[in-house]
């Protein structure tokens, strides 16, 4: 459990790159409604896979 930060972000990170190759398929179809709801959810899990990282450093400093 050591490592439970590092495998959060990457498992948020596969999960964005998932959503984001989804909108890319939707913009190809061109489906604007979709792409935009993908993106969302991109960003979503970017940004809590960032975050993920960030606590990862966190708690090394405390350390």
């Amino acid at each position: 459990m050591k490592n439970k930060y590092t495998i959060v972000s990457m498992i948020a990170m596969l999960i964005a790159i998932i959503f984001g190759g989804i909108a890319f398929q939707q913009y190809n179809a061109e489906n604007m409604d979709e792409v935009y709801l993908n993106i969302g959810y991109c960003t979503l899990f970017l940004s809590a896979s960032m975050f993920g990282w960030h606590m990862k450093d966190e708690k090394q400093n405390e350390s």
